[in-house]
């Protein structure tokens, strides 16, 4: 006769190895409907935030803002497209040569605040791309904004005729260029009017002599005119002619920027609703994901 032996299973072994077996982890859940859970929360927190938000700011400290409006036009022709797209040119230079480092310091001492914090109040643009440029200051207080634009605009007016009268004068070099060739053109016309003395009437000799005369005298009137334009051009430029600069609000007058309640209360509902959603969302996918036991069988 034939013993078969059984091997003995413990229960609590069996059990054991039934708890360490961790059931699958759950599909990534869906992003509306973890936002769909966790809707009355988001709400909550948005409307309380928006609401402390409309509450605390009546007490934000208001602000003044004075700008200062400049005018730039040149000598040219208002009539030319050109001379009108140069202007414009010049005032979107203009408008950002007021925010460099030397308009500023100027400025700042003359209004008496500290460089830095006039940089950091300070903006200048052109409107609507045209040759007006409007410098804005805001400060503290009506009388430290009047102050701080007039006192860029006085900088700003200061350093464009600096910059003018230090643009260089007539260059003697290209003179004395112009001048040779001037000087050759008139030697050439000279020359041609006594070949045309010399030669046969109506021959083709005094007929081509006549026509290069002709020439030899218009390059010397244009070059003459070239010469002519060049230091006029100077003269402007040395004298700081060639662009006017002018002030269109020589009082500035600050306006005082008032706190926006709704405004800042829909800002704050909204950036707070959207770092709700989405810390949700976070904690949601976390928990998702997150392995769960069975529970343990005892017996």
């Amino acid at each position: 006769m034939t013993t078969h032996v059984l091997d003995r299973t413990d229960p609590e072994q069996a059990g054991a190895a039934e708890r360490v077996q961790p059931e699958p982890a759950a599909a990534d859940p869906a992003r509306a409907s973890i936002i769909w859970r966790a809707k009355y929360v988001i709400v909550g927190v948005s409307l309380l935030f928006g609401a402390a938000t409309y509450q605390l700011s009546p007490y934000v400290p208001a602000t003044w803002s004075a700008s200062s409006d400049v005018l730039v036009s040149s000598r040219a022709p208002a009539a030319s497209t050109d001379a009108v797209n140069g202007t414009n040119d010049l005032a979107a230079q203009y408008a950002q040569l007021a925010g460099t480092a030397a308009v500023l310091a100027q400025a700042a001492e003359q209004a008496q605040v500290p460089s830095g914090e006039l940089a950091r109040t300070t903006s200048a643009g052109t409107l609507a791309n045209t040759n007006i440029v409007r410098i804005t200051v805001t400060a503290g207080s009506a009388d430290a904004a009047s102050r701080g634009a007039a006192a860029v605009f006085v900088a700003l007016i200061t350093q464009a005729r600096t910059l003018m009268s230090a643009a260089a004068g007539v260059d003697p070099a290209q003179l004395r260029l112009i001048d040779e060739l001037i000087d050759q053109a008139r030697a050439n016309v000279r020359s041609l009017t006594a070949e045309v003395g010399t030669a046969v009437p109506l021959s083709a000799g005094a007929v081509a002599a006549t026509a290069s005369l002709g020439n030899a005298e218009e390059q010397v009137l244009a070059l003459t005119l070239k010469r002519i334009d060049i230091v006029n051009q100077a003269r402007r430029d040395t004298a700081g002619q060639g662009v006017t600069l002018a002030s269109l609000t020589p009082e500035p007058r600050a306006g005082q920027t008032a706190p926006k309640p709704l405004l800042y209360s829909l800002v704050g509902l909204v950036a707070i609703g959207v770092i709700t959603t989405e810390l949700a969302v976070a904690r949601g996918r976390r928990r998702a994901a997150a392995p769960r036991h069975r529970p343990a069988l005892v017996g």
